[in-house]
């Protein structure tokens, strides 16, 4: 907000003024006062409005969610790629002619090698595919189906009619299995992870006679590729899955850094939500809270043996089930944890699937989108000790366009402050080229300050200070407008020796105002 104003006001100021003129022959300075911005400031405007929650007694707390990790279903759960090798052939050396079947072929078997002991009866396909290379070695063509009576859609067994033209790999062609529902229990109905196969091969109607030797006939590559479960039901098995290091970012801090900072309070949730149809154990473990160089390691035995849950099921709907994970500075750390202001949350840790063993009877299931995610949800209530803190925000302009600059001889900025926090602060802007560098600053280090406002002996606000500020805006300064390309702007609150604890209400703000006075020369042709 306050660099809004500082870039805002003196092409506002401008312009105004520049509009209002008429051409002439004369040219001259004149001095012009403006009031330009009127603006209530409170912390919200660094850190965001979204994040702020308050309190019954107006206290003002910080509230933040953030997923560490999402497990999704092909975390407990890969089908491998499959290939086999089927070949069609006749047992004795015979003639066959066009619509003659080479032999009976009955139905077979092909199972999928899922590790883990994981034993799937049945799942739906989101994607997937059969790629088929096809072989002939009689000199006429053949007729193929291929059918698969357990893979269905709409009620339909999944079916391939080709015609295979004589030759090796003549015929290499790919099929999408989407929206297939495998039926995984074989031919039998009591195995796993097994789908039946149909065939039958014929010489084609508008082939010629011919003669085949033993072992003439048709071949198959078949290979089941890239398939992603929309659904999946059986046992997973046991087995561990680890949750590799990993970091995510906390960017609510970005614009607010301290010295010697210590909460009063903090809350730390570990939200689980599990929408696997399976039971876990679990733990997070070296867990960091980094600031820079900083770090502090999280020391709780809250994490060390969690227990999760499997989620329902009505129909096609999954309802998860959802584990809270509390910390808090009785059971943790917390407190220093938090009060590092960390920029990057480290973790790692483990899953144990089905750690008592089947006791769903095949019935473990997994829905694609619904997995195991774990959530940090944060409240940070404000009120802490600190010998200093400050708020920064960086924001980008530009005045290479703005011609009326040209005009201006001098301007200075009058800035009045209504503080109704309990502490004084210091302003200062600093002007920012193209690579970041600071080139000037706005404001005289010697009068930049602004009042605190009046407390009583519960340290809270009973009345707001007025304070006023001159920012001198010199030809020089005006002419390095013209390379800066960002304002940072840096507050900096003052604390008094031994502080007490620091509470922000919702109801401390600044009201600032700004009056221009502007030296402008005007030239008429």
């Amino acid at each position: 907000m306050k660099v809004k104003i500082l870039c805002g006001l003196l092409i506002i100021a401008i312009n105004i003024f520049f509009s209002c003129r008429k051409p002439t022959t004369a040219n001259w300075d004149t001095d012009v006062v403006l009031p330009i911005v009127n603006s209530k400031l409170n912390i919200k405007n660094f850190l965001g409005d979204s994040i702020f929650s308050s309190d019954n007694n107006g206290l003002i707390h910080i509230s933040v969610s953030r997923t560490l990790t999402a497990l999704q279903l092909d975390s407990i759960l890969k089908l491998p790629d499959t290939s086999i090798v089927q070949t069609f052939s006749v047992v004795f050396p015979t003639t066959l002619t066009p619509g003659q079947s080479l032999t009976f072929f009955p139905p077979t078997e092909l199972e999928f090698n899922i590790t883990n002991g994981v034993k799937i009866s049945t799942f739906d396909v989101k994607k997937g595919i059969i790629n088929i290379k096809y072989s002939n070695d009689l000199t006429q063509p053949l007729d193929l189906v291929y059918k698969l009576p357990g893979v269905t859609k709409y009620g339909m067994p999944y079916t391939i009619n080709e015609t295979v033209p004589p030759g090796i790999n003549s015929l290499i062609k790919s099929y999408d299995l989407s929206g297939y529902n495998f039926n995984m229990r074989g031919l039998s109905g009591n195995v796993y992870n097994t789908i039946v196969q149909a065939y039958t091969v014929n010489v084609n109607p508008n082939a010629s006679t011919v003669t085949a030797t033993f072992g003439q006939g048709v071949k198959l590559n078949i290979s089941y590729e890239d398939i992603i479960p929309q659904y999946a039901e059986g046992y997973f098995g046991q087995q561990t899955v680890d949750i590799d290091k990993d970091t995510t970012d906390l960017d609510i801090f970005n614009t607010f850094s301290a010295s010697n900072l210590m909460l009063s309070d903090a809350k730390l949730n570990f939200k689980i939500i599990n929408g696997f149809g399976v039971e876990f154990t679990g733990k997070l473990q070296n867990i960091q809270s980094i600031n820079g160089t900083s770090v502090v390691a999280l020391s709780t035995n809250q994490l060390n043996n969690i227990n999760i849950n499997r989620a329902s099921k009505i129909g096609a709907n999954v309802y998860p089930t959802v584990k809270t994970v509390s910390l808090n500075p009785s059971n943790s750390n917390i407190l220093p944890f938090i009060s590092l202001l960390p920029q990057k949350l480290v973790y790692e840790g483990e899953v144990n699937v089905n750690p008592f063993g089947n006791i769903s009877g095949y019935k473990d299931f997994a829905q694609y989108g619904n997995g195991l995610n774990v959530i940090a949800d944060i409240d940070i209530p404000m009120q802490f000790k600190a010998s200093a803190f400050h708020l920064q925000s960086i924001s980008e302009v530009d005045f290479s366009k703005t011609k009326q600059l040209d005009n201006v001889n001098s301007a200075n900025l009058i800035l009045t402050a209504l503080n109704g926090y309990p502490f004084s602060a210091k302003i200062q802007a600093y002007m920012l080229n193209s690579a970041d560098q600071v080139i000037d600053s706005l404001m005289d280090i010697n009068a930049n300050t602004i009042a605190g406002g009046q407390i009583n002996s519960l340290n809270i606000v009973t009345q707001p200070t007025n304070s006023r500020i001159n920012v001198n805006l010199s030809k020089q300064k005006l002419e390095k407008l013209r390379d800066t390309k960002k304002f940072k702007v840096k507050t900096t609150f003052i604390m008094p020796p031994n502080p007490p604890d620091i509470k922000f209400f919702d109801t401390y703000e600044i009201d600032v105002n700004f009056i221009a006075e502007i030296n402008y020369n005007i030239k008429r042709n």
